[in-house]
């Protein structure tokens, strides 16, 4: 552009003065970053005061589509929203298609009979006369400038045309700086954003993993997030039943006793693995506040769902990178602390299998016992697991069954093992007065789990008599082993589902390895006119009695409370219906107890 020497000469009804100033107050603007948008009213305000005219607009080409947006007006800005709407180089404008394509200023002195321009739009915005300057950047149109007076008619010329286009390249660059720094500048935010993110990230990392690594409860990490997020935190199992809770929960503890209504049901349901997701409030339930839900889950494995009660404000980013990475921690430190159950479980029932088979290095025995905290000196018993009836393999679970037992007893140690005949479990006895107390107190306690566990009675258990020292185990899983059998051979289904050896004495080892039929046979012949329907049951009730009392007459008439006479008399009775004196000839009476004990595991006898 050509500007004469003289300053004084009218440009368009302004200087070359007011045009320096023009171009300086822009790039004052652009200097100081100024606002996209202010910049914009800038360019168009001053457009107007170099070209004389009372009224500008400014459009910016889309990218992707050719086409030119509105984005301000002078003067003022309460028009930009209606700016905004408009679009320039849709296929009726032939104004704006010719402003491209010449890349220079276009002039309509009467727009209402123009067909280059799109008359709807001059008629509801009183156009009468207009120029179009193009704003030209690396010979590309970038945007351009419409200048008019409402409703006058203008004659724009040369010099008009020349300082507009001037002052239009000026603003091109003006705003394509503008934009660029605007691009750096939230280009440097988000990378502070994410340098902000990545400290908090590593902050949160090291308060919990610290809290790991020193050991720190479940209880202790929920605490440890509501003092970060300042929102109460819960940790719940996958049931949602809680494992860890704040003091002032905000309602979370019920949220797991509310599971069955179909709305937070289905909420909780929608929520996808390892992504937090806000769910709520459910004010029917007493739940007034939106919930953010976190499944902590770690190689296919749904380990806990971690729980916050928007309480402190609405959710931020904050609370959900907390929830990412602590449900991560989480996972991480649960599968960890799984795996090293399962090791010392695993070395645990390898030493109650050594235990049971028995090992000629009975000094590694103990040692192994020592490192893993079990102290064999003390008494123990062994009880073998058995199922009996259709579709019971799945009740033999060693580690459950340990388990089971040990709520029942909580406080001894216990070690479990697979054997053949089902699950061999060696348990400390627990303190009693006397080994036969023990024994007892430890039947009871495996009778309760039994009922508990297994309340369709499908398992049998049977109870070794006491061992003391590793060397013990071998004969207690053989004493077992054969109260087992006796079990299985004559025990009606439901019947005696827990028997000790010291129940069964020492006819257990005859009725172990003897058949069935032929020991039923034998109980028959031998006691069989004891247990006749007519027979006087006195004289069963006398048996049974003389042998628990040690064969004594004085002693078991003293339990039956009558005279040693009868006692001889029901005696010599007996001797006349089975054929041979209980009272005198060991040979009878050992007979006589191996029929009644094989009686008693049928469950014909109390």
């Amino acid at each position: 552009m050509s500007v004469s020497v003289s300053t004084e000469r009218e440009v368009g009804g302004g200087s070359y003065r007011e045009a320096i100033e023009a171009f300086r107050d822009v790039a004052l603007a652009l200097r100081e970053n100024t606002d996209r948008d202010e910049l914009l009213h800038l360019c168009a305000r001053k457009m107007c005061e170099l070209v004389g005219v009372e009224r500008a607009s400014l459009y910016l080409r889309e990218e992707g589509s050719g086409l030119y947006r509105g984005q301000v007006g002078h003067p003022g800005s309460a028009k930009d929203p209606l700016i905004k709407r408009l679009v320039g180089g849709v296929a009726a404008d032939g104004f704006t298609q010719e402003i491209v394509k010449t890349r220079k200023p276009v002039v309509i002195r009467d727009a209402l009979h123009d067909p280059r321009a799109v008359r709807s739009t001059m008629r509801n915005w009183n156009v009468r006369s207009m120029m179009g300057v193009p704003m030209m950047l690396r010979d590309e149109v970038i945007g351009l400038f419409f200048l008019d007076s409402e409703e006058k008619i203008r004659n724009f010329d040369p010099l008009d045309e020349e300082v507009a286009s001037a002052f239009a390249e000026l603003a091109a660059v003006a705003i394509s700086q503008a934009e660029m720094m605007a691009a750096l500048r939230s280009s440097h935010d988000a990378v502070a954003r994410k340098n902000q993110a990545l400290r908090q990230a590593a902050a949160v990392d090291d308060r919990f993993t610290g809290l790991v690594i020193s050991g720190g409860s479940l209880r202790e990490i929920a605490d440890a997030v509501t003092e970060l997020t300042g929102n109460p935190c819960a940790i719940f199992d996958p049931e949602l039943h809680v494992l860890a809770a704040v003091a002032d929960d905000g309602g979370l503890g019920r949220l797991g006793e509310l599971t069955a209504d179909p709305e937070l049901k289905a909420a909780v349901a929608a929520v996808k693995p390892a992504s937090p997701s806000v769910i709520g409030p459910f004010p029917r339930l007493g739940i007034p506040r939106r919930l953010l839900i976190t499944p902590v889950r770690a190689r296919d494995t749904d380990w806990a769902v971690l729980v916050l009660v928007e309480q402190n404000g609405r959710f931020r980013d904050y609370d959900l990178l907390i929830s990412r990475r602590v449900a991560g921690i989480i996972a991480l430190e649960m599968s960890a602390e799984r795996r090293a159950a399962a090791a010392e479980w695993n070395a645990r029932s390898s030493l109650a299998g050594q235990l049971v088979r028995g090992s000629s290095d009975i000094a590694a025995l103990e040692r192994r016992a020592d490192y893993l905290g079990l102290s064999l000196d003390t008494p123990h018993a062994l009880c073998l697991v058995g199922a009996r009836g259709e579709g019971t393999p799945e009740l033999l679970d060693a580690e459950l069954i340990e388990r089971a037992l040990g709520e029942t007893l909580p406080g001894i140690s216990l070690l479990s093992t697979g054997t053949v005949e089902g699950i061999a479990l060696i348990v400390e006895l627990p303190e009693a007065p006397s080994k036969v107390a023990a024994i007892a107190r430890l039947k009871e306690a495996v009778e309760a789990t039994c009922a508990r566990y297994d309340p369709d009675g499908h398992l049998v258990v049977a109870i070794s008599s006491g061992c003391l020292g590793a060397g013990d185990f071998v004969r207690a899983y053989e004493q077992a082993r054969q109260v087992l059998s006796c079990v299985d051979a004559y025990c009606p289904p439901g019947a005696a589902p827990v028997l000790g050896a010291d129940d069964l004495g020492p006819g257990r080892v005859l009725v172990s390895d003897a058949g069935p039929e032929e020991m039923l046979r034998f109980a028959e012949e031998t006691v069989g006119p004891l247990i006749a329907p007519d027979a006087p049951p006195e004289l069963l009730q006398t048996v049974i009695c003389f042998f628990e009392s040690g064969r004594s007459i004085r002693r078991t008439a003293r339990v039956l409370e009558v005279h040693e006479n009868t006692i001889r008399y029901r005696l010599a009775k007996i001797q006349e219906l089975v054929g041979f004196d209980i009272g005198t000839d060991s040979d009878a009476q050992l007979s006589v107890q191996v029929a009644l004990l094989v009686l008693r595991l049928q469950g014909r006898l109390a």
